[in-house]
């Protein structure tokens, strides 16, 4: 009887501590976490405050593209705002093609095209990701120099079938804290805005 109690007792603590079963609960939480409507990166609790400012800077501004109302969009982006990218034999290059405060008007319906306010107000959860802090790419390194340091980057990666063709295409967007806020860094689409 004590050898059953003593072994109902140790048994699952010696499972909680396995390295082995350590992995397969920190897999089951990140399957309970895209269930639970997060974003698929694991994400550590000193960081969520950076996930909470990213989900309520994307919120204002799909309910903006929802209302058409593209004129609310320029205070949560980041000027300059970089909306292309430098070639790169490996990748996507530097951000690029930067636009000032003064220069939106003319170029917001390029950037927010009929696709985009069609489609970013759509976005699920499998459209956003946080973006690796140790990441090669030249793209998102080079837009992480603008952002506070410490925190993280977020980026809405849509793809879809082009109108009357059998193309596809894409846009994405890359959020991150600049000055203690969170902004619209970039966007980069199959179609150059400038």
């Amino acid at each position: 009887m004590i050898k059953l109690i003593t072994s109902a007792f140790i048994l699952p603590i010696l499972i909680c501590c396995t390295t082995e079963n350590g992995k397969g609960q920190q897999k089951v939480a990140q399957v309970n976490q895209q269930k639970a409507g997060t974003l698929p990166a694991t994400i550590k609790k000193a960081d969520s405050h950076d996930e909470e400012e990213f989900r309520k800077l994307f919120k204002s501004l799909t309910e903006s593209l929802k209302k058409k109302n593209v004129n609310n969009v320029a205070p949560l982006l980041n000027f300059p705002f970089y909306t292309s990218h430098k070639e790169a034999a490996n990748g996507l290059g530097a951000a690029s093609d930067a636009i000032s405060t003064t220069e939106f008007n003319r170029y917001k319906t390029a950037i927010f095209n009929a696709d985009v306010m069609r489609l970013l107000p759509l976005c699920k959860e499998d459209n956003l990701s946080e973006i690796d802090d140790k990441t090669d790419e030249i793209y998102y390194r080079s837009l992480k120099k603008l952002t506070d340091p410490g925190s993280k980057m977020y980026e809405a990666y849509m793809q879809y079938p082009e109108t009357n063709t059998q193309a596809e295409s894409y846009f994405g967007f890359v959020f991150g804290k600049v000055n203690g806020k969170f902004k619209t860094l970039s966007t980069y689409a199959k179609w150059p805005v400038k």
